[in-house]
């Protein structure tokens, strides 16, 4: 009852985030883009980190897979979220119309955008339907799905993200933004598995660690290139993103990594189930900062609407991703449980 009553509520979030978009069209529309790519996290990365234990094998994919494998079968979800960004796309992107010559203009064009994402979400749909009904070699098809996803992931957040600033450019933006996504999939899959399995521990600390610095590295490096190129209207992109109240935002966001990483060195930590569930879900409240980080700022100076909007859509449709990705995983339980 209580699963079901809080995905009712995200669900009449989600629905009042989007209503909402009438009042203040711009405003509302950015704000449902940041909680999208956000709770992407959850089908995506899931998917991602589910062909990745298939690929590997190994003790650390034991117990995560069907918590991993219902996240990504969230995945329609997503595909429903994102219309309303496709459908307000010249409220967002300023390149639309704009009549850019060369590469970038044949690139930002409308069809081609909306014809990637849809490609991408089909094709990890096509993916992931092979590889939950079992029709081929788990290993052979993950080999295949992590050749696709990360190239076509990284491609469609650079439409979605960077292109909202069409001078913006950096050639590893894409694997930030995955590292991103997988940190939110790894993270919900340990709020829902220990809060089930409190003694399933084991490796989950390592996974953290491991994402941890991955976002570290992507994010430092990405900064670092920008920065030493010293291109004016690169380091725009940055400084919009560094001034004022958004520079304390990505400061509390990067301290919650480092103190995740920090508590996960002691051993106690790694060993309480209590502890990595408030990890995970400190983590997560990091990502809804850093996602509101990198889509606001291109709306102008933090402003309390976008804000408030961005908070009614992330929790919205956070609600209704974790609930959903729960009564998935029941589902399929069940469905594998003798009469």
């Amino acid at each position: 009852m209580k699963q079901r009553t809080l995905l009712l509520a995200g669900l009449a979030l989600s629905a009042l985030a989007l209503v909402l978009i009438a009042i203040a069209p711009a405003d509302a529309l950015r704000a449902w883009l940041a909680a999208t790519f956000l709770w992407s996290g959850v089908p995506i990365g899931s998917l991602g980190l589910l062909m990745t234990i298939h690929l590997t094998g190994g003790r650390w994919g034991h117990s995560l897979p069907p918590f991993l494998e219902a996240g990504a079968l969230t995945l329609p979800i997503l595909a429903l979220a994102i219309l309303p960004v496709l459908a307000g796309m010249t409220l967002l992107y300023p390149w639309i119309g704009g009549g850019m010559a060369g590469f970038k203009g044949a690139w930002l064009q409308p069809l081609s955008f909306v014809i990637r994402t849809v490609l991408l979400l089909a094709g990890l749909g096509l993916i992931l339907w092979t590889l939950v009904t079992r029709r081929w070699s788990a290993t052979a098809l993950s080999s295949i799905g992590l050749i696709f996803l990360a190239p076509m992931t990284s491609v469609v957040m650079v439409d979605w993200l960077v292109s909202l600033d069409s001078e913006f450019h950096s050639s590893g933006f894409g694997l930030y933004a995955m590292s991103i996504q997988f940190t939110v999939a790894l993270m919900s899959a340990i709020w829902v598995l220990l809060g089930r399995q409190p003694e399933r521990t084991a490796t989950l600390a390592a996974l953290t660690i491991t994402l941890v610095l991955t976002w570290l590295y992507l994010a430092f490096t990405s900064y670092f290139i920008v920065w030493s190129g010293d291109l004016a209207s690169v380091v725009g992109w940055y400084r919009a993103r560094g001034s004022g109240g958004w520079g304390v935002a990505i400061a509390i966001a990067a301290l919650i990594e480092a103190g995740a990483f920090l508590a996960l060195l002691l051993r106690r930590i790694r060993h309480s189930a209590a502890a990595l569930r408030a990890i995970a879900a400190i983590m997560i409240l990091g990502k809804v900062i850093e996602a509101a980080w990198l889509v606001l700022p291109q709306g102008g100076t933090m402003r309390s609407l976008p804000i408030a909007l961005y908070a009614l859509a992330a929790i919205g449709l956070g609600l209704v991703m974790v609930q959903a990705q729960q009564w998935l995983l029941d589902r399929r339980i069940a469905a594998r449980s003798p009469a």
